[in-house]
C-alpha cells in the first residue's frame, strides 16, 4: 500500500474508531466533557493519545491560573490520566507503525503530513453529535493537539470549525 493509500486508511479509522474509543472512558457523576484532545507524538504521529478535558478540571485551572493563561486552559498534561483512551482496533497500531517506516527519515513531512491528517480529522469530528454518546458542554471541540501546541497564537484554529471557534472565543477560552 503506498503511502497516500495508507493515509486515508488510517483517517478512516480514526473517524470511525474515535467515538467507539471514547465511549469506554468512564466519567464520575455529573463530569462534562469540555473537549476531545487527540494527541500526535513523534512515534505515534497520526494519534498516540485521546484525551478528555472534563470541564471541572477547566474550572480549577482557570481559578488558579487566571483565563489569560490559555496554555495551562489547554494543556491537556493537566487532565486526569483515566480519561485517555486509545484506538485498540482495526489494526491501528500496525498501520502507523508502517507509516512510519514508510517516511524513513523524512520526519518532517511525516510530521506535516500527520498533522494535516489530524486537523481534518477534528475539523470532520466536530460535525458529530457528540451529546449523543457524552456529556459535553456547550463549547465543547475536539481538537489536534502535540507538545509545542501554541493556542494563544492559533494553534487550535486549523482543527476547530469558526462556529465553534466563536463559542470559544466569545468565552474568552482563546
Amino acid at each position: 500500500m503506498d503511502k497516500k493509500s495508507l493515509m486515508n486508511d488510517l483517517k478512516q479509522i480514526v473517524l470511525k474508531e474515535v467515538p467507539n474509543a471514547v465511549k469506554k472512558v468512564k466519567l464520575d457523576k455529573g463530569d462534562k466533557i469540555c473537549y476531545i484532545s487527540l494527541i500526535g507524538t513523534d512515534y505515534e504521529p497520526v494519534l498516540g493519545l485521546i484525551q478528555f478535558g472534563i470541564e471541572s478540571y477547566r474550572n480549577e485551572i482557570i481559578k488558579s491560573v487566571g483565563i489569560d493563561d490559555k496554555w495551562s486552559i489547554w494543556n491537556t498534561g493537566e487532565m486526569p490520566v483515566e480519561y485517555q483512551t486509545v484506538i485498540d482496533g482495526d489494526n491501528f497500531a500496525e498501520k502507523q507503525e508502517q507509516l512510519v517506516k514508510d517516511f524513513g527519515d523524512d520526519w518532517e513531512n511525516l510530521w506535516d503530513e500527520c498533522q494535516r491528517l489530524r486537523f481534518e480529522v477534528a475539523q470532520q469530528l466536530n460535525s458529530y453529535n457528540w451529546s449523543e454518546i457524552l456529556t459535553i458542554t456547550e463549547d465543547f471541540v475536539v481538537f489536534s493537539d502535540w507538545e509545542s501546541i501554541d493556542v494563544a497564537n492559533g494553534d487550535l484554529e486549523s482543527s476547530i470549525p469558526k462556529e465553534k471557534l466563536e463559542i470559544i472565543k466569545a468565552k474568552n477560552l482563546i
